[in-house]
């Protein structure tokens, strides 16, 4: 056999042992024998942003479309064919794309164009489905099955991966998770012919591995070049594994003729089928009982969450205390949460901070999204500010220092603001989850609504006593 030709998308090897791919390319990958892609789309990034992510102009736009669209096409026709591919499951990098459709506001000079766009992300070049992306990066990861044809490889690339993300469900053929969560990030997938071979990336630091000669021309190092032939021979030695494995000649039709038919081949197969079928209704219990499990979980998130799961854990909270809850998106204006009931009307906004209390930024924000909220024309009355907390937010309750900084507790008493723990919230959602009780959840909004300037103090948790010290404790 002559030598392999390998293609290597967006992943520069060192020594020149590879061919190296820039993304924006439009070569074909059928001409490889082994093929390394990485998505990274970061040549299309831009200082302009939407909604905290950048936005990319018309001409950059579909650039970035028409290259993800090539190499997901091209990837299909490489495992049609047969290959396996090498994945490294690099960072989520998420923009915004103008989609080239327009709407209009307004006539004549007033006229406004509003430009509409899509969500995109690097992973829109890989023909595969997968679970929701989460961005978290780490390098604590542990095997989860048999390695096989992978044994090698994680021996003497395990030191220098990473993986840059996770995925939030499970994946069939897993074999590398987190050593904590045991989340998905490696796997291999199956397509058609082909396979998928899903890896955390492997990096190096390009400065200590290049040097510079005559002329300011950059050369790779001799540690470089051993580093970058040692990838080269694993990834060959790892596709002929992988060839070797699908070598064994196929079952021709005729063999299955009565003629040829063993002894016990009906009995076995039989077994075979009923255990299959057995294994597929409780791997879909399974998959159920998980995702319930998960929405289960979700209450947790009042303990230890931030951002987005800890906004819609109090919404969630709220709707349980009677409340009609949800978020509020209009033009510019956004707030974590608007709620009513009939003690009144409630603007919300949450934060939850590693290893701080909730500083004044947060208050501010609150107080100018009441202004702005009062100055809207179908609102007559100004709505009562809640600031929910959840300081220290990874360490447990009892070691849990103020959850509100002095200023804020200074700042919400001269704006009548109630102060909320969402640690509090978890101890009386856990209850009226399991017990209807209309009376407590009246007393506990009133609670919310008598607090002008002070930290809620909900009424106790009927016949529970264990949780009361934590809940009243600041």
């Amino acid at each position: 056999m002559g030598e392999k030709r390998i293609f290597s998308v967006g992943f520069e090897i060192p020594g020149g042992f590879a061919k190296y791919i820039p993304f924006n390319s439009n070569i074909s990958l059928l001409d490889a024998d082994i093929i390394l892609f990485e998505p990274n789309i970061s040549e299309y990034w831009s200082r302009e942003s939407y909604r905290g992510k950048p936005s990319l102009d018309d001409y950059y736009s579909f650039r970035l479309v028409e290259a993800c669209n090539h190499w997901n096409k091209e990837l299909q026709t490489a495992a049609q064919a047969g290959k396996a591919i090498f994945v490294f499951l690099s960072k989520l990098q998420e923009v915004y794309v103008d989609t080239g459709k327009r709407e209009y506001s307004g006539t004549g000079r007033s006229q406004k164009e509003k430009v509409i766009v899509d969500l995109y992300s690097n992973y829109n070049s890989i023909p595969l489905k997968f679970p929701r992306i989460i961005p978290k990066s780490g390098k604590k990861m542990k095997v989860s099955c048999d390695l096989k044809f992978l044994v090698p490889y994680w021996q003497e690339f395990e030191a220098r991966s990473v993986y840059e993300i996770y995925f939030d469900d499970y994946i069939e053929d897993t074999f590398l998770i987190t050593k904590l969560g045991n989340k998905t990030v490696g796997a291999v997938v199956r397509y058609e012919k082909g396979l998928f071979i899903l890896l955390p990336p492997i990096r190096y630091d390009r400065d200590a591995f290049t040097e510079y000669v005559e002329n300011d021309d950059e050369i790779w190092t001799s540690e470089a070049c051993a580093f970058g032939r040692s990838l080269v021979d694993m990834l060959i030695k790892t596709n002929e594994a992988i060839i070797s494995e699908k070598n064994v000649t196929p079952t021709p039709q005729w063999v299955l003729n009565q003629e040829y038919k063993l002894k016990h081949e009906d009995e076995l197969n039989i077994e075979l089928t009923d255990i299959s079928r057995r294994i597929e209704k409780m791997s879909e219990k399974k998959k159920e009982l998980s995702r319930n499990l998960k929405e289960e979980q979700k209450l947790k998130w009042l303990l230890y969450e931030s951002g987005a799961q800890l906004e819609q854990s109090i919404i969630n909270v709220l709707e349980l205390l009677g409340f009609i809850a949800e978020r509020f998106s209009e033009g510019e204006s956004e707030f974590d949460v608007i709620f009513t009931s009939p003690e009144g009307r409630f603007i919300g906004e949450a934060e939850g901070r590693i290893n701080k209390a909730i500083g004044i930024d947060k208050l501010r924000q609150l107080e100018s999204n009441l202004q702005e909220d009062f100055a809207r024309d179908e609102v007559s009355e100004y709505a009562k500010g809640v600031l929910f907390g959840n300081a220290y937010r990874l360490k447990d309750l009892d070691e849990r220092n103020e959850y509100f900084t002095s200023k804020v507790k200074s700042g919400a008493k001269r704006s009548k603001i109630a102060l909320v723990r969402t640690s509090d919230l978890f101890y009386i959602a856990r209850y009226l989850k399991e017990n209807k009780n209309a009376d407590y959840a009246k007393r506990c909004r009133n609670s919310i609504l008598e607090a002008e300037g002070e930290k809620v103090v909900f009424p106790k948790i009927p016949n529970i006593d264990d949780v009361s010290t934590k809940m009243k404790k600041d």
